[in-house]
């Protein structure tokens, strides 16, 4: 198990392009050749679109149900756009959240510096409007719908979310920015596209100084520390660099100490409900590891929990105690595996146990920072934020593929629907009132 496929993440990088020039530092300040505008190829992502998106409460973060759906490749006429929609918009404020493989560096910075103009909170998701196919968002039709001008009903979604290159420019305009948990953030330094642009020799090189010179001037009108331009452009062109957590704070870009998203169905390949966090620890290697917690059909009528985090240092880690709580019910993981640097730790829920469960609950982990074990951070406290439907969702898959399985029927306790660890495990005793949670062994 890798750290992608802990939760669907996005992993992209910065590229961005000036006219044909794609991003990196700064010397002296020289104008930039004019570049011919070259035709887009057929495979090309369209220029950047903005549309209106309504979900469900809280579907976008507290108290927010509706958002600016920024997606596709950023161009020289972006800011021209959302200016547009903004102006339609009048007193109405919506956060924008951003899906892009990147674009012009031109474009880009003058897309941020509009962005903290108007004061706006940015984000990292894809926006999936209610009318289109997620698994073909780039068709005729679903382009003409997010181009409608209408407000969309969608969902966010962060299995396929990116800001490639230029889009990471953009993200830093936010006057409030947040990248979700498992969202990768990818860099290296900028490069020329050949077939985009007719300058050559000299001129590249002058286009290239011209470009990082725009790009550090914005990253410190940002407030970006200047280590994130160094960092891209250690890296060369053709290859990328994923960011850590840990360096979205330190460079600036996000530098909350505490994240989380919403419980959300994974309906393929195999039916899940996850939800992912981080949260910052006394661990000086990784004081910013990100975690996530799992629900999926277990054996019979068991559901299974899978908890995993980003560890650096596993020495010691399978021999220290994690629990977690919920509604009162106390479940003990004392045993965890680990792959690569991701450490696991798994146990079979009693059928049932967390029906009573919904989006007013909470989560307590407790050991999650262990060095902090006698502090109250130690103990994480999650919301339940979308639980409800997706546990639905949830319960309902696994019945399914139970009955069709086993034939055996919603709410069958009988021994040949039961699994042996559940009939057979003794149970852990919770610390509250005196209800069981998990068999242990």
């Amino acid at each position: 198990m890798t750290t992608r496929h802990l939760l669907p993440v996005a992993l992209a990088g910065i590229i961005g392009t000036l006219g044909g020039l794609s991003a990196a530092p700064a010397q002296p300040a020289v104008k930039p050749p004019i570049v011919k505008p070259t035709e887009s190829k057929p495979s090309d992502p369209p220029p950047i679109t903005f549309f209106v998106a309504v979900g469900e409460t809280n579907a976008c973060g507290s108290g927010c149900s509706g958002w600016i759906a920024a997606d596709g490749k950023i161009d020289l006429a972006a800011a021209q756009r959302l200016r547009k929609l903004l102006a339609q918009l009048g007193r109405r404020k919506l956060p924008i959240f951003l899906h892009s493989g990147g674009g012009s560096v031109l474009g880009a910075i003058e897309l941020g510096r509009l962005i903290r103009s108007r004061n706006i909170e940015v984000s990292v998701a894809q926006t999936i409007p209610a009318g289109c196919n997620r698994n073909q968002l780039r068709d005729k039709s679903c382009e003409t719908l997010k181009r409608s001008g209408q407000d969309l009903v969608s969902e966010l979604d962060l299995s396929a979310a990116m800001c490639n290159s230029a889009c990471v420019l953009v993200l830093s305009g936010g006057a409030v920015r947040s990248v979700p948990p498992w969202v990768r953030l990818g860099v290296h330094a900028i490069g020329i596209d050949l077939g985009k642009t007719a300058i050559r020799g000299a001129a590249i090189a002058a286009a290239t100084r011209a470009a990082n010179s725009r790009i550090v001037e914005f990253l410190h009108d940002m407030g970006i520390n200047k280590a994130l331009f160094d960092t891209s452009n250690s890296v060369p062109h053709e290859s990328t660099r994923f960011l850590e957590r840990d360096e979205l704070v330190r460079f600036g870009i996000d530098t909350r100490g505490f994240g989380e998203t919403r419980w959300r169905f994974v309906e393929k390949p195999n039916a899940l409900i996850a939800k992912g966090f981080f949260a910052h620890t006394g661990e000086t290697d990784l004081s910013h590891p990100e975690a996530l917690l799992r629900l999926n059909c277990g054996a019979g009528k068991a559901l299974r929990l899978t908890f995993a985090r980003e560890r650096n240092n596993l020495i010691g880690v399978g021999l220290r105690p994690l629990r977690i709580t919920v509604n009162g019910l106390r479940v003990d993981l004392p045993n965890a595996t680990w792959s690569g640097k991701i450490e696991m730790r798994t146990a079979a829920l009693w059928p049932n146990v967390i029906d009573s469960a919904d989006d007013k609950s909470a989560i307590e982990i407790s050991g999650f920072d262990p060095e902090r074990d006698d502090e109250p951070q130690a103990r994480i406290m999650l919301n339940m934020a979308g639980f409800s439907a997706a546990y639905a969702k949830l319960r309902k898959a696994c019945e399914e593929s139970l009955s069709a399985d086993s034939g055996c029927g919603a709410g069958d306790l009988s021994p040949r629907c039961m699994p042996e660890a559940l009939r057979t495990g003794p149970a852990v005793p919770s610390t509250a009132g005196g209800q069981t949670a998990w068999p242990s062994r």
